[in-house]
């Protein structure tokens, strides 16, 4: 095998010129969009994780703010249990001094009431008395001395 050298120089010249032109006019533009074309997948892989961060630090900030308002919630509602339970106990205790005081009240009427009664009683038994001891004497006795000493027998009696 013969090797031509005069074809191999102008090729290999040829082929270095052309590899100049290519690298002056194709290449350099071509690393240039390879190199801006990675500069916008890694720009854009720094925006991912810079956006998965906020998003984890959003997560945390709604966690803590469900947590906190789970808690004020909680608190609102047991303070308002216990102001339920106040109140229950308030009406309770009213309603236990109205009772009390409605008994005491019908314990004074009733002790009126029996007052009464007996003094229409004892008024009864006197002008009874008197009306029978007129007709047992057949005269008219004084009446006050009379009343007088109707009084003192009730009042040995105990009526």
């Amino acid at each position: 095998m013969n090797i031509d050298w005069s074809i191999i120089v102008p090729s290999t010249i040829n082929f270095f010129i052309f590899y100049l032109i290519l690298r002056k006019f194709v290449f350099n533009k071509t690393l240039a969009v390879i190199n801006t074309r990675k500069e916008e997948v890694e720009s854009a892989f720094k925006k991912a994780r810079d956006e998965e961060e906020r998003a984890k630090l959003l997560k945390q900030k709604y966690d803590e703010d469900v947590k906190r308002y789970r808690n004020d919630g909680l608190k609102l509602v047991e303070s308002y249990k216990q102001k339920a339970d106040k109140v229950y106990a308030e009406i309770v205790e009213d309603s236990q001094r109205e009772v009390a005081n409605i008994k005491e009240r019908a314990t004074k009427e009733i002790k009126r009431e029996r007052e009464k009664a007996s003094k229409e009683i004892k008024q009864e038994i006197i002008d009874l008395s008197m009306k029978l001891a007129e007709k047992t004497l057949e005269k008219e006795i004084n009446e006050e001395s009379h009343r007088e000493l109707i009084d003192k027998f009730i009042a040995k009696v105990g009526i």
